[in-house]
């Protein structure tokens, strides 16, 4: 039984809103859906949709992992942003990856390199441990000077 994924390359060094990064990976993961094939896409939609959103440090690295995973056999589909809110025209922003069997050991070992996007917490801001409610209060400390 495959165990169907979806990867996604970001490009961290454009410094995207998360909203524009959102919207960027919304873009490939779309395109990624419809590079994918029938049988594969209709497993990962019974499984879950698993997607995994991988970083890139800079457009250089970005196109670097592209070219890559193409020669190792996988399909991508690149988005260029059109530069019309806030990077500049033609910015390449997300590599969407073909649906892939993650237990495949070439998927695993063409992927194994590549970091999970995280980014840094603000240092000015703690998650509070006390509940109200369903929501988790965010607590914001003043510098001392």
């Amino acid at each position: 039984m495959p165990n169907p994924v979806m990867y996604l390359v970001a490009n961290k060094g454009l410094g995207m809103s998360p909203g524009k990064l959102a919207a960027q990976t919304a873009h490939a993961a779309v395109r990624a859906y419809l590079t994918s094939g029938l049988a594969i896409r209709s497993e990962w939609l019974k499984l879950g949709e698993t997607k995994i959103v991988l970083e890139a440090r800079d457009t250089e690295h970005l196109l670097s992992v592209r070219e890559y995973i193409e020669k190792r056999g996988y399909r991508t589909y690149l988005i260029i942003d059109e530069g019309r809110t806030e990077i500049a025209p033609h910015s390449p922003t997300v590599l969407g990856i073909e649906i892939l069997d993650k237990d495949d050991p070439n998927v695993k070992f063409t992927f194994s390199s590549l970091k999970t996007y995280k980014e840094d917490k603000p240092k000015n801001e703690e998650i509070s441990d006390r509940p109200r409610g369903f929501i988790r209060t965010v607590v914001r400390r003043k510098r001392q000077r």
